[in-house]
């Protein structure tokens, strides 16, 4: 049995983000996937050589249920906003959750 969320046929999809490589992606994909959001990666990219200057011609496009384009797009936003908020340079991990505290003084055993 598949954890995979069930789709309705004919459900229509929308682009939430898109962004420059499949690592990238797959982590979206991962965090939108952690907030029950059905996410799919409609790969945009294409072997040219030269390789083209525009971005769009080497996409990875972040889809969603249409429906749920709104709420993707707010966590995707709030996510962004708490990473642009971090203080460089401090004590900080970044999370799904947003910034989290590190004790600098623990070397990372238990």
């Amino acid at each position: 049995m598949s954890d995979e969320p069930k789709e309705t046929t004919g459900q229509d999809w929308s682009a939430v983000t898109s962004v420059g490589n499949e690592a990238e992606a797959t982590f979206i994909v991962g965090f939108l996937e952690g907030r029950g959001i059905p996410v799919r990666i409609v790969d945009k990219s294409f072997t040219q050589n030269p390789v083209p200057a525009d971005e769009d011609l080497a996409a990875f496009e972040i889809a969603v249920p249409s429906d749920r384009l709104e709420e993707a797009s707010a966590v995707l936003e709030k996510r962004d906003e708490a990473f642009a908020s971090a203080t460089e340079g401090e004590a900080t991990l970044m999370t799904d959750e947003g910034p989290a505290e590190i004790d600098p003084t623990e070397n990372g055993s238990n």
